[in-house]
């Protein structure tokens, strides 16, 4: 999340005369893919207003909405678009845009054993309904990524230069492993820690940020979450990373190919976080938002080639 495009209470008079009369907006700066704005209401009612930018292609926008709902009517805690005279897909300022329901919770701060099983209870969950679901759209944020964003660096000699070279060569031994007979669900495919949020007694009260949700392997999904969540750097939090996968695995099974393809999703989602952030860093430099360091991805990615997570399976 984040904020691109400026707007102000005026602009959304017309869309929310239907939903209720608008005290205030605030822009979210958090992100860096969309522009976002909470929406309170007069009567203390809070909502997300969502404006797609670039990345986000309009054309993804139903299957987006359509797998936040199928989620919620699941059981899991998520976004749903609200709906005005049966769209949920409007327009501001040219660009498409919904409004969405808000998630109570926040970022946790400091993991502890309670909050650590209950992040595992709740993706085992994540990744059932996934399996179950019928909604496709293909994960187009690795190779096809991978090969646009390297083919914006040719001849590249600025910051991280020398970790873009590793990388490239890195892709180079390992892009022919994707998998073709590995089970395929609706999977997050963001889950850091600034989109699952938590009450105050530790539990996981939501998740948020469905816009990179596709068909991919659950595999290649806990994998984005496991170097988000159990590494400071190049430091790997081992005790807590067990705790978490021994309550996970005893809640959803693994096939034995998934297990052995855990250290290649490791690194392809490290590689994928190395890049995009490599590539907002220098071509996403307007409107308010926080670049995070794509280093801290390249330094995971030397740690999966060194050790091997799926020991620990």
């Amino acid at each position: 999340m984040a904020v691109y495009t400026h707007i102000n209470k005026a602009d959304l008079l017309d869309l929310f005369q239907s939903i209720g009369e608008i005290k205030n907006i605030k822009g979210i700066t958090e992100g860096v893919e969309n522009t976002n704005y909470l929406v309170t209401l007069n009567d203390n009612k809070k909502l997300i207003f969502t404006i797609f930018e670039k990345r986000t292609k309009e054309d993804d926008l139903p299957f987006f909405n359509n797998a936040m709902k199928e989620f919620q009517e699941n059981g899991i805690n998520c976004p749903v678009p609200l709906e005005i005279a049966g769209q949920n897909i409007f327009k501001v300022k040219d660009k498409p845009c919904a409004i969405y329901t808000f998630i109570e919770g926040a970022q946790i701060q400091k993991s502890n054993q309670e909050s650590i099983i209950s992040l595992a209870s709740f993706v085992s969950n994540l990744h059932k309904v996934g399996l179950r679901s019928n909604l496709k759209r293909e994960n187009n944020m690795l190779k096809p990524t991978w090969n646009y964003i390297c083919s914006k660096f040719q001849d590249y000699n600025g910051e991280y230069s020398k970790e873009l070279e590793d990388v490239i060569q890195e892709i180079k031994e390992i892009e022919s492993l994707f998998p073709s007979n590995i089970r395929v669900g609706l999977i997050h495919a963001d889950l850091f820690k600034d989109n699952i949020f938590f009450n105050q007694y530790n539990q996981v009260s939501g998740i948020i940020d469905f816009f990179f949700t596709c068909s991919d392997s659950i595999v290649y999904d806990l994998a984005t979450l496991v170097n988000a969540w159990f590494f400071k750097g190049s430091l790997f939090s081992e005790i807590e990373f067990q705790i978490f996968i021994n309550k996970y695995l005893e809640l959803i099974k693994w096939e034995d190919k998934e297990k052995e393809l855990f250290n290649f999703y490791l690194k392809a989602s490290a590689i994928r976080f190395f890049l995009t952030r490599l590539y907002d860093l220098n071509f996403n430099n307007h409107g308010q938002v926080k670049h995070k360091n794509p280093n801290e991805f390249y330094k995971i990615l030397n740690f999966h080639k060194k050790n091997n997570l799926q020991n620990f399976l």
